[in-house]
Order: C-alpha cells, then sequence, then structure tokens
C-alpha cells in the first residue's frame, strides 16, 4: 500500500494532466454544438468499422456451419432431382410389371468433409470424415459438386478412404455424352487437372469440348456423373482405339467437400452381372 501511495504521488502531475484534458474534452463535447456532431460522426465511424471487422470475424468462424447446411441441402436437391427424373422417365416409356428395373434405384448422398488430400503421386488418396457409423461402406462412388471423386476402398468407424481418379488403379466407365460410346479413365500421374480416356472405339465419333459422364455399367456411379470435357486427341495409328485427354471438372487441388452415394441396389446389381458373366 505505501509503495502504491508513493507511486501517486510521483505521478502525480501526468494524472492531473491526464484528468484535465479529459475534463476539458468533456465540456467541449458537451456544450458546443458543432464539437458534439463532430465527436459523434468520428464515434459512430470507429464504432462502425470495429463492428465491421468483428462481424467479418464471426461471419469467418460461422463458414464451416453454414457450409455444412448447404451440403445437405444439396444432397436432398440431388436425391430430389433423381426422383423427378425417375417420374418423367415412367411417363415417357411404358413399364413391364413385376419387372425391376436398375434405373428404378434412388440414390442417397452422403455430405462428407475432406480431412487429407493428396495429388502428387501416381498413386494418391483421400481421406474423408464419415465411416462405418455413418453408413459408409467400401466401393461406394465418391463426387463433389461439380463431379466425381473416387471410389471408397476401406472404412473405419469414423472415417473413409478414397481411391481418387488420380490413382493409377482407377478406371471408372464413362461415356462421351449423348453417345453409346464408352471406355475408361486413366491417370498418368502428371498433370492433376487432366485425366484420360482409353478403350474407345476406332470409330467412336466425338468433337472437342464434349463432356464425359459416368456410364452407370458399374454398381459404383449413378450414370450422367459429370467428369470432364475432351481438350485433345491421344489417338496412335499404331493403336486399335482411341484415347482422348480430358479436363476434370472437380479440381481435386481444391476438394474440401464431397459427397459419398450409396447404391440401394448395388448387391443385386452385382449377384446379375455375375450370373450373366457364368452364363
Amino acid at each position: 500500500m505505501k509503495n502504491l501511495f508513493s507511486f501517486i504521488l510521483k505521478q502525480a502531475h501526468w494524472l492531473l494532466f491526464f484528468f484535465l484534458t479529459a475534463f476539458s474534452l468533456y465540456l467541449l463535447v458537451h456544450n458546443v454544438e458543432f464539437q458534439r456532431s463532430r465527436y459523434l460522426s468520428v464515434f459512430q465511424e470507429v464504432a462502425g468499422r470495429v463492428y465491421a471487422v468483428s462481424n467479418s470475424v464471426q461471419s469467418y468462424f460461422n463458414l464451416r456451419t453454414v457450409n455444412s447446411g448447404l451440403m445437405q441441402r444439396i444432397a436432398v436437391l440431388e436425391e430430389e432431382k433423381q426422383v423427378y427424373k425417375k417420374e418423367l422417365e415412367n411417363l415417357s416409356e411404358q413399364a413391364l410389371p413385376d419387372t425391376i428395373r436398375l434405373s428404378d434405384a434412388i440414390y442417397r448422398y452422403i455430405p462428407a468433409r475432406v480431412v487429407f488430400n493428396q495429388i502428387t503421386e501416381t498413386d494418391n488418396y483421400i481421406l474423408l470424415n464419415k465411416g462405418r457409423n455413418d453408413g459408409v461402406k467400401e466401393d461406394m462412388g465418391v463426387v463433389s459438386v461439380d463431379g466425381i471423386v473416387g471410389v471408397v476402398m476401406t472404412v473405419s468407424a469414423h472415417f473413409s478412404q478414397v481411391l481418387p481418379v488420380l490413382n493409377s488403379r482407377s478406371h471408372p466407365s464413362c461415356v462421351i455424352k449423348n453417345t453409346k460410346f464408352f471406355g475408361s479413365l486413366f491417370w498418368d500421374g502428371k498433370n492433376p487437372r487432366y485425366i484420360h480416356l482409353s478403350q474407345l472405339p476406332s470409330h467412336t465419333l466425338y468433337s472437342i469440348g464434349d463432356t464425359i459422364v459416368t456410364s452407370g455399367y458399374s454398381a459404383t456411379f449413378p450414370e450422367g456423373i459429370p467428369v470432364g470435357i475432351i481438350e485433345e486427341s491421344l489417338n496412335r495409328k499404331s493403336e486399335g482405339n482411341n484415347s482422348l485427354k480430358i479436363r476434370l471438372f472437380t479440381d481435386l487441388s481444391t476438394l474440401s467437400e464431397v459427397f459419398i452415394i450409396p447404391n440401394p441396389l448395388r448387391e443385386e446389381q452385382i449377384n446379375i452381372a455375375k450370373g450373366v458373366s457364368t452364363k
């Protein structure tokens, strides 16, 4: 206490100065109309900037919550789109009674977040924050809002590892949109924005800029998932088939949010395919 009084006495002139300055400003602002208006204007400007910065910071921290809500909404819209598409198909064709068609399956979309992503190797992989407890299983397709991403390979309780199209072991079946010409995707380990569509018939008809989509021939991806656009022909005269350079719609280098797609008729589709192949 003695030291405190000693400090106050030593700094008394400064304390008096600040007190008189503050009191003078108070009298000036409250007794002179012009000064009061200027003070309020400056105060409002400063307060506005502080609130703006505060709101920006708060909005930044709320982005993940907002983004999660948007992904959930997109998943619902994708499922609703499938329902309307099936209804239109049913109106345009006569379905046979007691016949189950694979096109009648409604795919459910499970939003997930990328927790690890690799694009610099020949065999890359992606780790997602959804696993067995969320209904994720091996061999489910993974897409982004822009297009194809990859296939779930291994699953734990809370995480799943994805084999992306940027992997030498990934070969999803794809077609040139609005045609019947199909082939397999192939990653050459170079530019992560490009991939090859190989094993196309030699008589394939296409144009630069045509869109590539999933074929729906496998039990992993629904038909029509966007893949990319044709940028270049890689044909070799010595080869008996065509190969195309495709620019991917999905930029895997900036990937952060995806959808996992369970196929409700997967087991049936696989069993039918096995039965056909053994005949």
